[in-house]
């Protein structure tokens, strides 16, 4: 039977999707068998009813599923640990300290740090953005897009919700190409599927030596995979 009030098939006396009561097979409500109504359907507890939830595009409503929390949960569990552009400028520190004989008096991710701080101020900056449409649904585009972020370690800085699509800003982090970013994925419905446009934004810097060229053609190939999880 399905839920009248959402959809979701299921047997039992309560929709497990949004807790409605559900109705019998004669088209009753379920409740105490006084012989006016049929006995009620064997209710099998080890059976775990999903929610088609590949087509939704509300993030609130996506997160609170289990199904994908847990699917994003295993994607984040694949991020490996890299050292960032700030590590790396502070052990090219350290080395010069040491052949010079004399520690340098700020560390050369601080340099680095007044100096972007400095030259986003002047309107310097540097990004490159892609787009592309695909044959499927736009919920699973999202949580393939979130999946995505979290193996990457880009963790989620804000979402904005749109009628029919969703906006994710995320961290771009700091490499030995470029300092800390953003990198902007929108995914809107589209007919027979959904289109992605991604941009990455890297503030106080003029060249980022093609990480985003890399960053944003690795990701869509991956949100376009037919294999993706």
């Amino acid at each position: 039977m399905y839920c009248a009030e959402c959809g979701t098939k299921g047997t039992g006396k309560f929709c497990t999707g949004c807790g409605q009561r559900l109705a019998t097979a004669a088209g009753g409500q379920t409740g105490a068998n006084d012989g006016s109504l049929p006995a009620p359907i064997d209710y099998d507890a080890t059976v775990v009813l999903t929610i088609d939830w590949s087509d939704v595009i509300d993030y609130e409503t996506l997160i609170a599923i289990p199904a994908v929390r847990d699917r994003i949960a295993r994607a984040s569990a694949q991020s490996k640990k890299r050292m960032t552009g700030e590590e790396i400028l502070d052990l090219y520190g350290k080395a010069l300290g040491k052949l010079a004989g004399v520690p340098l008096p700020l560390s050369m991710s601080t340099i680095a740090g007044v100096a972007q701080s400095t030259y986003a101020k002047l309107g310097v900056k540097t990004g490159k953005s892609l787009s592309g449409a695909y044959v499927v649904p736009v919920g699973e585009m999202l949580v393939r897009l979130l999946c995505s972020l979290a193996k990457e370690g880009r963790a989620l800085r804000d979402v904005h919700q749109l009628s029919d699509g969703c906006i994710v800003r995320a961290a771009l982090p700091s490499d030995l190409f470029a300092l800390e970013g953003d990198v902007v994925v929108s995914v809107t419905r589209i007919a027979g599927g959904s289109c992605i446009e991604a941009a990455t934004e890297i503030p106080g810097q003029m060249f980022d030596w093609g990480k985003s060229t890399r960053c944003l053609g690795a990701m869509l190939a991956e949100l376009g995979a037919a294999a993706a999880a």
